[in-house]
């Protein structure tokens, strides 16, 4: 308790998240920054069609135009990543969420760890928030981040509360809402079946991911059930994927926050 006490003490006084490297479920975790390739680069040809791609058929909660264009690159990120063989492995969340946001045209921003990506967003003027693990807390701070809303294309960075190390760290964004409240998460997913003693689940990496040796996908997965008044304010939250442990919101192992990129937040009434 002391050390996760500690640890959301230094969040606080920094605005950035204290971990090195994205969630893994496997050992793969321990792999050194260094065999990673160079930042983010995207063509021009990638960005006209990752925003011509439809996202008819999804409800969100709120659309920014800068937040339809991440939506718009997500969605296609989710049909092409499998051609890059950098981009479905351990480790790379965050550059992953850096390659929708270059592909969304938003480039100022370009990082390889959770912990400077959160921090670079902060420095440039996003709005974060450390969630309380406590629902009751939650459900107040969610009230405050934009008046009840959870836009798409808000940041979900999860950590775990008492270490640093390598693997220990995720990150992805808010994604479409179902008209029930299910709110998801798209992200470079880790969820696998050997995370569950071989058997398959839903929301899992694909089997056709895994022949090709990639263990990772980017794709989006059911994350919390929001209840709201008319009001619009949040009354209610379940965790849908506990699994996914590092983005479960009322797991006290992890800490989860959510951040505003200023692209967004600028657009934002």
């Amino acid at each position: 308790m002391l050390l996760r006490t500690a640890a959301f003490l230094a969040l606080a006084s920094t605005g950035a998240i204290l971990t090195a490297g994205c969630s893994t479920g496997d050992d793969s975790s321990a792999s050194s920054p260094t065999d990673e390739e160079p930042l983010t680069s995207v063509s021009t040809a990638d960005v006209k069609a990752a925003q011509a791609y439809p996202i008819t058929g999804f409800t969100y909660d709120h659309l920014t135009p800068a937040s339809t264009k991440i939506m718009h690159a997500a969605r296609w990120w989710m049909t092409v990543q499998d051609q890059d063989a950098r981009y479905p492995k351990a480790r790379m969340c965050a550059s992953n969420v850096s390659k929708v946001l270059f592909l969304a045209g938003i480039t100022n921003v370009d990082q390889e760890g959770v912990r400077n990506l959160v921090a670079a967003e902060n420095h440039a003027g996003a709005k974060s928030l450390i969630m309380s693990t406590n629902k009751a807390k939650w459900i107040a701070q969610v009230n405050t981040l934009s008046k009840g809303a959870l836009p798409a294309g808000t940041l979900i960075a999860g950590l775990n509360a008492t270490s640093s190390n390598p693997g220990d760290q995720h990150i992805g964004f808010v994604g479409h809402e179902d008209p029930d409240g299910t709110v998801w998460v798209y992200h470079n997913n880790w969820y696998r079946p050997e995370n569950e003693g071989g058997k398959r689940k839903p929301y899992m990496v694909s089997d056709a991911n895994l022949r090709r040796g990639f263990p990772r996908q980017f794709m989006g997965t059911p994350w919390v059930k929001l209840t709201r008044n008319s009001a619009g304010q949040v009354t209610d939250a379940s965790s849908l994927m506990p699994a996914i442990d590092d983005l479960d919101p009322f797991n006290p192992q992890y800490g989860v926050t959510l951040t505003l990129i200023p692209q967004v937040l600028s657009e934002l009434e």
